[in-house]
């Protein structure tokens, strides 16, 4: 017998003693442990090859991880289920639990019964958890590959919540379309019990249910559906397998369907004897598809179905495989049904072994609907052919290589390049022109090569590229990677935003500035403010403010008019700002009153900038006024400062400034 390997539990606890005792209890009931002592270890545990099968993880640990952030990291890439240890169970502790874990906490110090229990749970649930996980991915994989339709729908309101590519094909609808619609807009009626609300009916599990159905052209359809429900991302919802049936409804409407779906293969079955060719048996599919009884089709062989073959026309097909040359040949031909009507199928025969001798087995599908499809398809590609020519924006292919297979009129106008001058060439030679970011996207490149994976793959990104006639131009790419023989290649659709990127800065500028000075508002002010406090916390390096005021300013706009005022207003903001750096930040705190953040600098320079810039303001000539003066406060931070308090000094220097008679500065 095979002896079952211990589960392993990783304990990572700063407490020896706490860890060692929690090692002893969990050993005692047959588990494997190893305790670490920080969050940065057992990440690199966590990494290695040997996973443990639980994590018991304290909250406070040493290092630079705690507990929370740990278990968060290793749950970024490996599903292990973490128990923290905790002797505090406070609202903020919960929260922090809850953010990171399904699995729950346990206080520390708790009995032995407890802590074993709460393991074994947790090792249940996470076994569970994996089984659901496993079991939805098969059911995905399968749904979306499978070529029968499938829907899935909301029981309550009937709405189609996924379908699979075959239902998108079948409806006639983009898949983001279909997921949006109520089945009862696809559905018009059930043929069975003439009851227009389908949707009962397929909750009850009536199986099969045949209803008509209509097709995005208006085109109705048969169709037969299986319905059952299922438990799906921890939702109940329909899951409904269709058929297109409309042929076979108006060829054999008076057959009943039984509403078991495994009773019956869709596609006809025989079995033949290896001499004489006479039918052993046929199933349920190919007596309705022909007509006869299987009593008729004991008497027939495959010669009295296949119009162009004769006995030994016949026999010398199926001579590979009684000779053992070939385990199955496939072929192509057209079966008579006992009417007379004829319809193409495609055969696939098989000798087998059975208790009585070797046999054949005839697996055989109808293709009337393949060929049908077959048209449906080249239709749709002319149609997506004349989508992407008249789109408005530019849809791009590259190949493995690198190399244009794709390039619309569109993408002609956005860039400036013929389809002629791109088609077959390295597409970004022409979008890069720095040689260092075209060697940097040259190695991205062969990662995408290998896996069809990329940082821009998937998503929808902005940047700059420029126009063949050089100016730069902005772009919003949607970039997805598609596998094509066994081979990674690009298609990007491309919108030319340039306009909007212009609109959006312009907008930009005018939140943070103020519109009569065009210098920063006071809003924008208080973020740079906030900034540069923080950044002088870090680096500790000095900034100073400087308030100031215009002297009798209500004077100028009562004797002169506020016009006249309003252009004071700019000369005096155009002076300060043709002074300052560009490093510093200059805005209208309010009417007559502006300030200045002057980064990495001293009271000493400040208040020397400011009777720099009184002295400049007096000596100016402003039309219409004359002369003005100004009043100037200056504050420096201080590591108690807050925004309020720093603003409040500088406030307090101003108005003292205003009380010393004004035209003057006045610092801290």
């Amino acid at each position: 017998m095979n002896e079952v390997m211990p589960k392993k539990i990783l304990i990572v606890e700063d407490s020896r003693l706490n860890a060692q005792i929690t090692a002893d209890i969990l050993n005692k009931y047959g588990y494997e442990t190893e305790i670490v002592r920080q969050g940065e270890e057992a990440v690199e545990k966590a990494k290695s090859g040997q996973n443990p099968a639980l994590i018991l993880m304290d909250i406070e640990l040493m290092g630079k991880l705690d507990g929370i952030e740990t278990a968060r990291i290793i749950q970024q890439f490996k599903d292990i289920p973490v128990i923290f240890l905790t002797a505090n169970t406070n609202k903020e502790i919960m929260e922090k639990i809850k953010s990171v874990t399904g699995y729950g906490y346990i206080l520390k110090g708790v009995g032995e019964y407890v802590l074993i229990s709460t393991v074994e749970m947790a090792l249940k649930l996470h076994e569970a958890n994996m089984m659901v996980k496993q079991s939805e991915e098969l059911f995905r994989n399968m749904f979306e590959t499978n070529e029968a339709i499938m829907l899935l729908i909301e029981p309550k309101s009937g709405r189609i919540v996924d379908a699979n590519k075959s239902a998108c094909r079948f409806y006639g609808y983009p898949k983001e379309t279909l997921v949006e619609m109520d089945i009862g807009k696809i559905n018009i009626t059930s043929v069975i019990n003439n009851d227009k609300n389908c949707i009962e009916t397929f909750k009850r599990s009536y199986n099969p249910c045949i209803c008509i159905q209509r097709l995005a052209n208006g085109e109705k359809r048969f169709v037969e559906i299986y319905s059952t429900v299922v438990n799906y991302q921890k939702k109940e919802l329909l899951y409904l397998i269709i058929f297109d049936i409309t042929e076979r409804w108006y060829a054999e409407k008076e057959l009943k369907f039984y509403h078991h779906l495994f009773e019956n293969s869709p596609n006809e079955m025989y079995i033949f004897h290896s001499k004489t060719l006479k039918f052993i048996s046929a199933n349920r599919r190919a007596r309705e598809n022909l007509g006869y009884s299987l009593e008729e089709l004991k008497e027939m062989t495959p010669l009295d179905l296949k119009l162009e073959f004769d006995m030994q026309s016949f026999k010398e097909l199926l001579a590979p495989l009684y000779e053992g040359e070939k385990e199955i040949i496939i072929f192509n031909t057209i079966h008579r049904r006992k009417d007379g009507s004829t319809y193409p199928v495609e055969v696939r025969l098989l000798l087998i072994e059975s208790a009585k001798g070797k046999v054949y087995m005839a697996i055989v599908i109808d293709v009337t609907k393949q060929k049908t499809l077959e048209r449906e398809l080249q239709e749709r590609n002319e149609i997506l052919s004349t989508i992407m020519k008249s789109a408005g924006d530019a849809i791009i292919m590259i190949d493995n290589k690198g190399e244009v297979t794709f390039w619309n009129p569109a993408a002609e106008r956005i860039f400036g390049y013929t389809k002629e001058e791109v088609m077959g060439k390295e597409l970004h030679r022409f979008m890069i022109h720095d040689e260092r970011l075209y060697q940097l996207y040259k190695e991205a490149f062969k990662k995408f090569q290998l896996s069809g994976r990329g940082s821009a793959a998937g998503k929808t990104i902005e940047l700059k590229t420029k126009h063949k006639e050089g100016h730069e131009i902005d772009i919003e790419l949607s970039l997805s990677a598609v596998r094509i023989r066994d081979a990674w290649h690009a298609v990007g659709i491309v919108r030319d935003v340039t306009e909007r990127k212009k609109i959006e800065e312009l907008l930009y500028q005018q939140s943070i500035t103020d519109p009569l000075t065009n210098v920063y508002n006071r809003r924008f002010f208080m973020q740079m403010l906030e900034q540069e406090m923080e950044r002088t916390r870090r680096n500790g390096k000095p900034f100073s403010v400087i308030m100031f005021d215009i002297d009798h300013f209500k004077s100028v706009n009562d004797h002169f008019g506020h016009a006249a005022g309003d252009m004071v207003l700019k000369n005096i903001a155009d002076m300060v700002k043709k002074r300052i750096r560009k490093t510093d930040c200059f805005a209208r705190w309010g009417g007559e009153e502006f300030i200045i953040l002057l980064p990495e600098t001293s009271i000493k320079d400040a208040v020397g900038l400011a009777e720099e810039l009184r002295e400049r303001l007096i000596s100016m000539t402003l039309p219409e006024v004359g002369h003005a003066t100004a009043s100037f406060g200056v504050a420096s931070y201080r590591p108690s400062d807050t925004i309020d308090t720093i603003l409040l000094r500088a406030d307090d220097m101003l108005y003292e400034a205003k009380a010393s008679g004004r035209n003057c500065v006045k610092s801290e």
